[in-house]
Order: structure tokens, then C-alpha cells, then sequence
């Protein structure tokens, strides 16, 4: 071959003393792997950061898996509870005490109060005097009404005798008449002198009752001078004091600051109450009200001696609910012969209320009230659930009476919840507390 036909070899750049241009083709390969290198870094940190995400939650999702299949497969569990027998229930009411007997003494006469012998705090008997009531007045009306009586009693005496004598005439005038000695008119006006005479009598018989009334009438007045007691008691209550006028039937308080009554506000000259036994009066609701009966023992505590109560009796009830308020006003009577207890004190009276119409007692908890009724949940056969429809008595606040739907052998549960169902099967376990709620 020819040596034309040789090809010559390229060119060295480092002996024709050439160098390559800034961006040359060697440049860009090595910029190229370094964004490749950089790129496969991003992505193998996206990859950790991925997995190192993705793991735990994988792994709670297993373990929630878990709990979920073993909480299907364990049945639930339930406290339960035997309905109690009903018994009887304290019945805790507020009210306050009164004396068993109280009376305002009022005035009955006027004038000035001249003596007075009691104060607040003393005992009295019945016909004890109280004070006594200087009236002048009514001692001069009381001799003018003597007075009257007796010039009364002289012309009913006067008409008497003119009576007599106009008797006497007419007989001698009819006698005369029977002989034919006397004119007829004669004797006519006789007979009318002897009628007149009669009505003269009557008349004057009619004024003597007047005045003897009017004088009676005084003297009563007169007595009321003196104030006495009505019964055995104490007075609690005194508001006059010795020269205070006194007007007959009206209230009185001439004292600075009047003690307060009992009953009301300062009123008449004195108040007395029998304490020996003290009574209150107490509203009981409608559904304690049938099994209240004469004669029920009852607890009364007075408020800051809870722990010494005194026993009461229930002495009387109204007969009828009061419809305002739905409850039977009933009286309780509470000796008191060591005056112990005093009127007006708050206490708290406690009834002892026996089982009306009920059976069984379960915890207020043990209850459903919702739109199908009042039920209870039973645990059956197999331990499965049943809502056995219950009619409710009365409600204590922790338990709650049954008066249908029970036997007393059931298995209750004590405190259902809205996810279980009719038909379920359950876990029952006994109560520690039973009666609680």
C-alpha cells in the first residue's frame, strides 16, 4: 500500500501547546457526576426518612389490629346486683316549733294600766292576775246605769199600782153596769184605762231588763279591769308598762323595742304559751302522704343537736292534699316537760316511712330512663342481656323502689351503658358495693 493511504495519527494537544476552553466537554462530564451523586444522596435520605416513618406506624397499626380482635373476642364485663327487700325509709323534713297552746292577751276595757305583776319569762297559772286597768269612765257609767235601774224599778212600781187601781174601778163599774147604775160609757172607758195601765206595766217591766242588762253589761266591763291568765303557761311576750293608755280591743306597744311575738309582731299586753308540749306543722309530699297514720312515731332534731333527738307523734293530718302544692299538712306533737325545746326553734322531723305497694329496692344507677321506658338490664341464662320494663315507686336519691316488674331472684346490672344490647353476651361481676351507686 501506498504510504498515502496511511491515516495520520491526531494531533497531541500537549505538543502543539493548545489547552481545552472552559467548557469543554471534559467540564461537563464532571459536573454531571456530581449532580448524579448528589441526586442518588436526596434520594437514599428520602428513603430512610420514608421508612423510618412508615415502620412504627405499620407497626402500630398491627398492635391496634390486635387489641381490636381481642377485644372482640372478650366479652364485656358488667357489675351486678340483687334487688333488696323494700324497707322502711327515714323521711326528713324542715319545720318549726310552736307552742301547743298560744294566746295574745287584748285589753277589753280602756284606761290606764295601773299595775302590772308579770314580765316576759314568768311562769303563770290559769286565773293568775296579770296586771290591772285604772278606767274611771267606766266606773261612772257603771253607778249612772245603777242609777237607772233603780228609777226604772220605782216607775215599774208607780205603773204597777196605777194598774190596781184602774183594776179595782173597772169591777166596781161592771158591777154597777150589772144593776143598770152606771152609763155605758162609763164602763168602756174604764175598760181602757185598766188596758192602758197593763201596757204601762209591761213598758216599764221591759225598761228595768234594759238598764239591769246595761248595769251587767258595766260590771263585766269592770272586771275586765283585771288581766288574767287563760292557762298554765309562760309569758313570752310583754309590751305595755305601768300609765300606758289602753284602748279596749286594740293592739298595743308602747315599749322602746318590743319583744318578738311567735306568732307575729309585738301585739296586745301580753302572750302566753304553754310549752309543756310543743307541736309542728309539716308539709309531707303526695307519695309519703297514704302510709302517714295517727300515732306514728317520729324523730325531731333540732338544728346544732343532731345527736339528741326527741321523739314525736303524729296527733292529726288535714285529710286532703293541699293542690298547690300536692302535700297533707300533718301536726306532730313533742313533750317538752323539761322546756328543753322552746317555740319558734328550726329542727328537722324525721318520719319513719314503711313500704307502700313496693317489693324490691335497686340503685338509682341501675335505671334506664329512654324513649322505650323505664327499664332495668338483667343478666339471664347464658349471661345474656334482657331490659325487663320496671314501674317505678319512690326515689331516695341513691336507690330507687320497684313496685312491678321483679321477682327478686334477678341478676341486675348496676350500671348499664347505652352500648350494650338485648341479647348480648356479658361478664357479669359482683358489686362490691351493692347498695351504692
Amino acid at each position: 500500500m501506498s504510504e498515502s493511504s496511511t491515516p495520520s495519527p491526531a494531533p497531541d494537544p500537549k505538543q502543539s501547546g493548545g489547552e481545552l476552553a472552559p467548557h469543554g466537554r471534559p467540564a461537563r462530564r464532571a459536573r454531571t457526576r456530581s449532580m448524579v451523586v448528589i441526586g442518588i444522596a436526596i434520594v437514599g435520605l428520602f428513603l430512610i426518612l420514608l421508612v423510618a416513618g412508615i415502620l412504627p406506624r405499620m407497626r402500630n397499626q398491627r398492635e391496634l389490629a390486635a387489641a381490636a380482635q381481642k377485644t372482640q373476642s372478650t366479652l364485656p364485663q358488667v357489675y351486678v346486683i340483687r334487688p333488696q327487700p323494700a324497707a322502711e325509709t327515714g323521711l326528713s323534713l324542715n319545720a318549726t316549733t310552736q307552742a301547743i297552746q298560744d294566746s295574745i292577751i287584748y285589753a277589753r276595757t280602756s284606761g290606764y294600766l295601773r299595775k302590772r305583776y308579770v314580765d316576759i319569762g314568768d311562769r303563770v297559772t290559769a286565773g293568775q292576775l296579770l296586771a290591772e286597768i285604772d278606767s274611771p269612765e267606766i266606773e261612772q257609767q257603771l253607778r249612772q246605769a245603777k242609777a237607772d235601774l233603780q228609777q226604772s224599778e220605782r216607775n215599774r212600781d208607780l205603773q204597777k199600782a196605777n194598774l190596781d187601781l184602774a183594776k179595782v174601778t173597772m169591777a166596781r163599774y161592771e158591777a154597777a153596769d150589772a144593776e143598770g147604775a152606771v152609763a155605758k160609757q162609763a164602763l168602756d172607758q174604764s175598760v181602757s184605762t185598766h188596758r192602758t195601765a197593763q201596757a204601762a206595766v209591761a213598758a216599764a217591766e221591759a225598761n228595768v231588763e234594759s238598764n239591769r242588762a246595761n248595769v251587767q253589761r258595766l260590771q263585766e266591763m269592770t272586771s275586765f279591769q283585771r288581766i288574767l291568765a287563760p292557762f298554765n303557761g309562760t309569758v313570752i311576750q310583754r309590751n305595755v308598762d305601768v300609765g300606758a293608755l289602753i284602748t279596749a280591743g286594740s293592739p298595743v306597744n308602747n315599749t322602746a323595742v318590743a319583744p318578738s311575738s311567735v306568732t307575729g309582731g309585738a301585739s296586745g299586753l301580753f302572750e302566753i304559751a304553754q310549752i309543756d308540749t310543743l307541736r309542728v306543722f309539716v308539709n309531707v309530699p303526695q307519695v309519703y302522704a297514704p302510709t302517714l297514720k295517727v300515732g306514728l312515731p317520729v324523730e325531731v332534731a333540732v338544728r346544732g343537736q343532731l345527736m339528741q333527738p326527741v321523739t314525736g307523734t303524729v296527733t292529726r293530718t288535714a285529710a286532703a292534699l293541699d293542690p298547690g302544692t300536692r302535700t297533707l299538712l300533718t301536726q306532730v306533737d313533742i313533750p317538752n316537760p323539761s322546756h328543753r325545746l322552746f317555740a319558734g326553734m328550726f329542727v328537722y322531723v324525721t318520719f319513719k316511712i314503711g313500704p307502700s305497694g313496693t317489693h324490691w329496692r335497686v340503685p338509682s344507677t341501675a335505671v334506664i330512663f329512654n324513649a322505650q321506658g323505664t327499664r332495668v338490664a338483667i343478666v339471664g341464662t347464658g349471661n345474656k342481656l334482657h331490659f325487663q320494663d320496671v314501674v317505678l315507686g319512690r326515689d331516695f336519691g341513691t336507690s330507687i323502689d320497684i313496685q312491678a316488674g321483679l321477682q327478686g331472684n334477678e341478676t341486675i346490672v348496676k350500671q348499664p351503658t347505652v352500648s350494650l344490647q338485648e341479647g348480648q353476651v356479658v361478664a357479669p361481676i359482683e358489686s362490691p358495693n351493692p347498695s351504692g351507686g
